[in-house]
C-alpha cells in the first residue's frame, strides 16, 4: 500500500504537470475540465528526513518526491532545491522528474529559473520515456511552431497519437480537431 508521503507527492506531480500543460498554450476549448487542487496536510518533519534519507541513498521516487515537496513549499518554499532533487532524478531517468523541470524552466513560477534549452531537453526525455502529458505539450509546441522548436503538424500529430494511445484525452481531442 503506498504511504501516506507517496499519495500526497503523487497529486503534487499531477497538479505540476497540470500547470506545464496550460504553460504550453492549450487552448481552453481543447482541454480537459479543470479540477480543484485538494488541500494537502504538510508532511512532517519525520517523514521529510526520511525521504531526504531515502534520496541520498540514489531511490530516484525519493529524489522526485523532495523535489515536489520543496516546489510545493513543504516544508519550506525553494526552487533551488526541488530543481536539485529533480535533476538528480531526472538525469537518471525519471520521466515525471524530467517534465517537472521542464516546467520550472518555463520561468513560469520564477523568471530566473527560465531556460528554454533546458525545458525543452527536459520536456523532449519524458515525451521520448513514455509520459502522454509531455508528449501532448511537446505536441502543442510543434503545432503552434513555439518554445523554440520548429512548426511541424506531422511531428505534432505523431506526439498526439502516442499519447493518445495511452488514453490522454487532451491528446485524443486534439487529434480530432485537426
Amino acid at each position: 500500500m503506498p504511504s501516506p508521503i507517496n499519495l500526497r507527492h503523487a497529486t503534487t506531480a499531477l497538479l505540476a504537470l497540470a500547470l506545464l500543460a496550460g504553460c504550453a498554450g492549450r487552448e481552453p476549448d481543447s482541454s480537459a475540465p479543470e479540477k480543484q487542487p485538494q488541500v494537502e496536510q504538510p508532511i512532517t518533519q519525520t517523514e521529510q528526513d526520511q525521504l531526504r534519507q531515502q534520496a541520498q541513498r540514489g531511490d530516484l521516487e525519493s529524489q522526485f518526491q523532495l523535489g515536489s515537496s520543496y516546489f510545493v513549499g513543504q516544508p519550506e518554499n525553494n526552487l533551488k532545491q526541488a530543481e536539485y532533487w529533480w535533476k538528480q532524478a531526472a538525469d537518471k531517468g525519471h520521466a515525471m522528474a524530467a517534465v517537472s523541470l521542464a516546467y520550472l524552466y518555463t520561468g513560469r513560477d520564477a523568471p530566473e529559473f527560465a531556460n528554454q534549452r533546458d525545458m525543452l531537453k527536459y520536456l523532449n526525455q519524458s515525451a521520448a520515456a513514455g509520459n502522454p502529458m509531455a508528449q501532448h505539450v511537446l505536441g502543442n509546441l510543434y503545432r503552434r511552431g513555439e518554445g523554440g522548436v520548429p512548426r511541424d503538424p506531422d511531428q505534432a500529430q505523431r506526439l498526439y497519437q502516442s499519447a493518445c494511445q495511452q488514453r490522454y484525452e487532451p491528446s485524443c481531442a486534439a487529434l480530432g480537431q485537426q
